[in-house]
């Protein structure tokens, strides 16, 4: 029997950015796992054996399982009609490699790799080797794909994963108490995404206060966080090319004024999905000033609910997006897996049809930097990059081979439609009523 066992790590919150489903979906229909070990595509068996790691993984050290981020069981259930997820890899392989799975050799698999490539390159060595571990895993399954595969990375994206009980029971309580807080616009609310904590802004290498007293906190965090790779000499720090280029993360006041210029009032409902945000009593202030029905995890659940979550990023990450999930529109600020998939699931769960506002930041740094503007000429920018936002958002972006915005992940629709008819989710709720299980 030729076993695959598929090691990684689950990654941030991007509920469909996880190396579990991203072989299974190769492999199924392409490469199919025989019982005397040889392939032939004229005597195919019907399931290929898949062996997920569903051990503890760190990252932005944090220990977590799967389990911990994700339904298990679901997960495993809704794909054993395609692939076969056990937890371990059976004894007699592991004690090859003195049972430490970190001894298999790693096998690089290029970027956006075919079909071809898999059945060439990767099957005769996992013929013969009976277990391989494949690294990294970002971005290594072509965009352009044949249906039956497709079908199957839809299935696993959309279906397949799913959060764990804890998170999504919180997570629908938190949605429906922000319908419950929308009434007066019919449970509908606006969810803003919101990249400006402490480490992004140092990240950034932006200036925002100025003064060699945030120039001293950045660096140490810097130097904490990643610590000599901005003091190379390689590395160029450039903040005000940063800003103009439109790579600086939007403070909360700029997210209000833009907003307001996109013609929402001081009575829309806000949720704003975020971190810890940076000096965040400053920095909050007039972003509630102008929107004083803003909510957040923290101002909707009760201390003792979110008490088992505190310390846990990608938990707290998963209450966000299921809040940004089911808004009636969803306003990114800054690029990243979060905003990325979120655009795509919605797409899915709505058939296309759902709203997100992406702003042009370069134009946007441009317009708030001009002091000379009126208010009128703002807003009317601001109304025209809103229909642009719409614009581009109904498109559906040209096939390439690494073009990520043509992947099922920002855009299933059309690929993933059979599974939205197939399961009927589409959400014939209204927002007045209460949020839906998923």
């Amino acid at each position: 029997m030729v076993n695959l066992y598929l090691g990684g790590r689950i990654k941030d919150v991007a509920r469909f950015d996880v190396a579990f489903f991203w072989l299974a979906t190769w492999f199924k229909g392409k490469i199919y796992l025989h019982l005397s070990t040889r392939i032939g595509m004229g005597d195919l068996v019907h399931s290929c054996i898949f062996f997920c790691s569903f051990l503890p993984c760190i990252y932005d050290e944090e220990v977590f399982q799967f389990s911990d981020i994700y339904d298990e069981e679901h997960f495993t259930t809704t794909l054993q009609d395609s692939v076969k997820v056990v937890h371990e890899i059976p004894l007699e392989l592991m004690e090859v490699y003195d049972f430490n799975i970190s001894n298999i050799p790693i096998f690089r698999v290029q970027a956006w790799a075919t079909a071809k490539h898999y059945l060439e390159e990767v099957y005769p060595v996992l013929s013969e080797q009976r277990v391989i571990r494949i690294a990294p895993f970002a971005n290594r399954l072509a965009i352009d794909v044949p249906r039956d595969i497709q079908f199957l990375r839809c299935l696993a994206n959309y279906e397949a994963l799913r959060f764990s009980l804890p998170i999504s029971t919180l997570a629908k309580k938190l949605v429906n108490r922000m319908i419950d807080k929308s009434s007066s616009s019919e449970g509908k609310y606006v969810s803003v995404h919101l990249r400006f904590e402490e480490d992004m802004v140092a990240f950034s290498c932006c200036v925002y206060d100025g003064g060699e007293a945030e120039k001293s906190e950045m660096d140490s965090i810097r130097v904490k966080g990643w610590g000599k790779k901005f003091k190379r000499k390689a590395h160029i720090i450039a903040p005000d090319l940063n800003r103009i280029n439109g790579k600086c993360p939007m403070t909360p006041l700029e997210v209000g004024m833009m907003l307001r210029g996109m013609g929402f009032s001081n009575n829309t409902p806000i949720y704003l999905a975020s971190g810890n945000i940076y000096r965040a009593a400053r920095n909050l202030a007039p972003l509630l000033k102008m929107f004083p029905l803003l909510q957040t995890k923290e101002s909707l659940a009760a201390p003792e609910e979110l008490a088992s979550f505190e310390g846990y990023s990608s938990r707290l990450a998963a209450l966000d997006y299921m809040v940004c999930l089911f808004s009636e529109v969803f306003v990114t600020t800054q690029g990243g897996n979060f905003p990325h998939f979120l655009m795509g699931h919605r797409r899915f769960l709505y058939n296309g049809h759902a709203k997100t506002i992406k702003p042009d930041k370069t134009q946007l740094v441009f317009l708030l930097q001009d002091t000379r503007i009126s208010w009128k000429a703002f807003k009317d920018q601001m109304k025209t990059m809103v229909a642009e936002s719409d614009r581009k958002g109904i498109m559906v972006p040209r096939v390439r081979k690494s073009n990520r915005k043509a992947s099922v992940f920002s855009n299933p629709i059309p690929d993933c439609r059979c599974l939205w008819e197939s399961t009927n989710l589409t959400l014939k709720w209204t927002h007045t009523s209460h949020a839906p299980d998923l």
